[in-house]
């Protein structure tokens, strides 16, 4: 080869033959010699983001799992209830209905109306006197009852005319709480 080494790394000898690197010399390759490609890229990748989106979904379904059934039994314990959150919540009852109204129509001087009906495998008696104690506590207070049909009135101390009654149908072992509440 040449004595002295050319200018530009890349650059062909004067036969072709070869090519300098920037330290020496090096072939180039023999003509009519097939071009090599590099080898093809791994495709890995493909596996590894349709693992991660599977991942994902898996993910949303079980989250929405849970916070459907989490909603359920919020809304059967009466978690997501009309009525206020100081209210007492007769324990181990589920909402087997609710209605609200807001207008026009209900008690002189309010404008909103609660109906809840809790189901609860205590007896009537055992109902009676939870809330019987329970309502005459904290801002709530019994201004009359009917112990003959199991039904008690109320109100609230610090608005006198947010007022309610609790009728308790006993049906064995088994009672139906029937809420209504004026606010």
């Amino acid at each position: 080869m040449g004595a002295q080494p050319p200018d530009q790394v890349g650059q062909l000898s004067p036969d072709g033959m070869w090519r300098w690197d920037g330290q020496r010399w090096a072939p180039v390759g023999q003509p009519g010699q097939a071009i090599q490609y590099p080898p093809p890229r791994s495709r890995r990748w493909i596996w590894w983001v349709a693992g991660g989106c599977a991942l994902l979904l898996v993910i949303a379904i079980v989250g929405g799992a849970v916070g459907i059934v989490s909603l359920v039994r919020s809304l059967q314990s009466g978690g997501l209830t009309c009525l206020p959150a100081d209210f007492p919540q007769y324990p181990g009852a589920t909402v087997a209905r609710e209605y609200t109204y807001v207008g026009s129509g209900t008690a002189p001087g309010d404008s909103h109306e609660c109906q809840e009906s809790l189901d609860s495998n205590d007896d009537a008696s055992t109902i009676t006197a939870y809330y019987t104690s329970h309502l005459n506590s904290d801002d709530w207070k019994i201004t009359g009852t009917d112990t003959a049909n199991d039904e008690i009135r109320f109100s609230r101390v610090s608005r006198p005319l947010t007022v309610g009654v609790i009728d308790i149908l006993g049906r064995g072992q088994h009672a139906v709480i029937e809420i209504k509440l004026d606010s």
